[in-house]
């Protein structure tokens, strides 16, 4: 009779780099590798990776709208492979990438995006002055949390111009109407958290990242993060279950 025992993950690696490797290497073309997501819930959730190579014309209209609103120099922050930062510069912008992962990186580097591989939380101004902070793909999320998102916020908002805008895209948590994401917001409530509070790793076979905070906010809970850092929210612009914000530094 055979025994099986389950085994924690091991933490660690670059899930989401090696990923991004694969499809870089494989010429961008889709069904190469997925990012496999696990909310801390159970839920899992699998992204065809080619979604950070795609063309501008393949883009969400949000996505779209997001770099028709860039400065001239911009910080795209979480930019993964450099979908945004690629097309930006083919536009004339000047762009500086920021992202976690090391493979994402590097693979932004090798399309001509200026890369530092670091985490929003770790921003200082020696960086340099931004006309525009870009959120793209939903990264809104860097916020993570209610503790967190002020924080991050002044971060952004000590390497913006004053007049500069920040540029994201989110979810609204409240638009989520499956029986287990209504379970996962009724939780976060009674935990005192953030409707849209994620729970996330990102796995690769048997490795994943550490949990992390990933956050879905509204409109309504966005203007409050706002609240004591020196943005404030200029216009929203919904489609479907997310929404442009564009928030301006004072």
């Amino acid at each position: 009779m055979s025994v099986h025992t389950t085994l924690d993950l091991a933490t660690g690696g670059d899930p989401f780099g090696d990923a991004v490797r694969e499809v870089w290497e494989a010429g961008g073309r889709p069904g190469v590798s997925y990012e496999i997501i696990e909310r801390d819930d159970g839920l899992i959730t699998a992204n065809d990776v080619h979604r950070y190579f795609a063309p501008h014309p393949e883009w969400a209209p949000l996505e779209q709208r997001l770099c028709e609103r860039a400065g001239q120099r911009v910080l795209d922050v979480g930019c993964g492979p450099g979908r945004h930062a690629v097309h930006l510069l083919a536009q004339g912008h000047r762009v500086l990438g920021v992202e976690s992962s090391p493979g994402a990186a590097d693979v932004a580097r090798l399309r001509g995006v200026e890369t530092l591989t670091t985490t929003v939380e770790t921003l200082t101004p020696d960086i340099g002055s931004f006309d525009t902070v870009l959120l793209g793909g939903q990264n809104i999320g860097l916020l993570g949390n209610r503790e967190k998102a002020g924080d991050i916020l002044r971060r952004l908002a000590a390497v913006t111009a004053p007049g500069g805008s920040l540029l994201g895209v989110s979810v609204d948590p409240h638009t989520l109407t499956s029986a287990w994401n209504r379970a996962y917001l009724e939780r976060n409530l009674a935990a005192e958290r953030l409707p849209g509070q994620q729970r996330l790793r990102i796995r690769d076979g048997i490795t994943s990242t550490p949990w992390f905070d990933y956050l879905y906010a509204s409109a309504t809970e966005l203007a409050a993060l706002t609240e004591d850092t020196p943005w404030q929210v200029h216009e929203l612009v919904r489609h479907e279950k997310q929404y442009l914000a564009h928030l301006r530094r004072s």
